[in-house]
């Protein structure tokens, strides 16, 4: 498989810059679809296991054919039944808390990077220490399975900050879980 752009690696995440290589494209086209953006669970806020927590995403299921086109148009990636994607949109007072991603249903989660006015990405490594991550436009974010992380709340001067979950399993195409 080609690898787009440079690499930064460690023994929690990896991260490829220019992995997407469209971001423009994707965010002419999310822009036309701002209406499909919908709140998480049906609510401006809601509750975690970890606490409470917002954000509004468009689903695969919701996603209009051209924006799923423009997604997987340059990454080096394919659809496949056990996919699941959403796009996730986080505007003024939006965070989520720190947390572990999987319920078991998936073995692989990427994140893309599509707009943010600052880093609000964070993980923590095995030691404990949290690292913000330097949000590229395009570039990936590659975290191992259980690694803990959080969105920090993005404030009121802020534009929102855009950014694409990547998801694979054993039961993706039966279960809506993004």
């Amino acid at each position: 498989m080609e690898q787009h752009g440079s690499m930064y690696q460690d023994k929690m995440y990896n991260q490829i810059e220019n992995y997407m290589t469209n971001v423009d494209e994707v965010m002419d086209l999310i822009h036309k679809y701002e209406y499909l953006f919908e709140n998480r669970d049906g609510a401006k806020t809601f509750n975690t296991s970890y606490g409470d927590a917002s954000l509004k995403q468009i689903h695969y299921y919701n996603m209009p054919k051209e924006l799923t086109e423009a997604i997987f148009k340059t990454i080096p990636m394919k659809w496949t039944n056990r996919l699941n994607y959403c796009i996730n949109k986080y505007e003024a007072g939006d965070h989520i808390p720190k947390h572990k991603d999987s319920d078991g249903a998936y073995w692989m989660f990427k994140l893309i990077f599509l707009q943010s006015d600052k880093p609000h990405f964070k993980y923590w490594d095995d030691e404990g220490n949290e690292h913000l991550v330097e949000e590229k436009a395009g570039a990936l974010f590659n975290m191992r399975l259980g690694t803990p992380h959080a969105v920090t709340e993005i404030a009121s001067d802020e534009s929102p900050k855009y950014s694409i979950c990547i998801m694979q399993g054993l039961d993706m195409n039966q279960r809506k879980v993004a």
